[in-house]
């Protein structure tokens, strides 16, 4: 994958195609943005502009937004493009709210919302249940399912939260600091 920057949806009036043009210019010159093979789509419509698309990290995407909103005849910009920590840790949310998947330590990666499951899974049912709630995650793209079968079945655990007392038993054994 190369660095994209797609055309607008629609046809822009002369003063948005130059205001284009300039935030493209902008981005492309991030070098880190550039060498990440982001996928950046941009909106323009009269001074607004919005960035859709796929950064590799939160850093490029803040970045990103600074860059354009900086820009003197930039009146607002809506920042729509998605992290790639992001789709990770919806996939590992997700994972870690499936009953079926849950108990087991599954990896996840992600690059440009293709996502990859890595790790030890003890049947093809919880290899094909992971595959599964990583697909339905919105943030995702598509799905590799590199993992392995092998380990032993582990029964789901349901966490206790942790009880109130414990907090002010903390807060009553430690001295306070004038």
């Amino acid at each position: 994958m190369s660095w994209v920057v797609r055309a607008p949806e629609r046809g822009l009036s002369k003063p948005e195609r130059k205001l284009y043009t300039r935030v493209r210019r902008e981005l492309w010159d991030y070098e880190p943005l550039r060498a990440s093979h982001a996928e950046i789509f941009i909106d323009v419509d009269r001074d607004q502009v919005t960035l859709r698309g796929r950064v590799r990290t939160l850093p490029q995407k803040i970045i990103a937004d600074v860059l354009v909103r900086r820009m003197s005849d930039v009146g607002s910009v809506t920042n729509a493009l998605v992290a790639d920590p992001e789709v990770i840790r919806a996939v590992a949310d997700a994972l870690a709210q499936d009953e079926r998947t849950a108990p087991y330590v599954i990896r996840v990666d992600a690059r440009h919302g293709i996502v990859t499951l890595l790790g030890e899974v003890p049947n093809y049912g919880v290899l094909n249940a992971a595959a599964e709630v990583a697909a339905q995650v919105p943030l995702v793209s598509s799905v590799r399912n590199q993992l392995t079968i092998g380990g032993e079945v582990q029964p789901p655990t349901a966490l206790a939260r942790p009880s109130a007392a414990a907090d002010t038993a903390d807060l009553e054994a430690t001295p306070v600091r004038a």
